[in-house]
């Protein structure tokens, strides 16, 4: 459900930007579900969050939440964030992050997919400021 200042963190593993594009891509004007909605969201709506609140891509292989956050526009408050949750690192090194502004997915009531390409790591607070 959207709620100002949380951000809801996805991790995985991808080939490439294009692959990440094609699982959770946005194409203006279209009315496609991705898999990530249907994994994620059940696949009813495009997505039911604002599109323009969301950043993923693709980066260096890392088990560290918090350099793995770090490339997007809010990484560096969401960093410390997961790092506390986190304090081990990720059970698995990933390339690729989906993080979804102002939006607290709840796994508890959303369907999910347990091994599709993406995971949930965690819904964190971060500074709108």
């Amino acid at each position: 459900m959207e709620q100002e200042g949380i951000v809801s963190v996805w991790t995985g593993v991808f080939e490439s930007d294009k692959a990440l594009w094609d699982y959770a891509g946005y194409m203006d004007g279209t009315d496609l579900i991705t898999p990530f909605s249907r994994d994620f969201f059940g696949g009813s709506d495009c997505y039911p969050f604002d599109e323009d609140l969301w950043e993923r891509s693709v980066h260096e292989f890392t088990e560290d939440p918090e350099t793995l956050v770090r490339p997007y526009s809010e990484g560096t408050a969401i960093g410390p964030e997961l790092k506390k949750l986190f304090p081990q690192g990720l059970s698995r090194a990933c390339n690729a992050a989906i993080l979804v502004y102002d939006y607290l997915y709840n796994e508890d009531e959303s369907p999910c997919i347990p091994d599709g390409p993406v995971r949930f790591l965690a819904a964190v607070p971060y500074d709108k400021g």
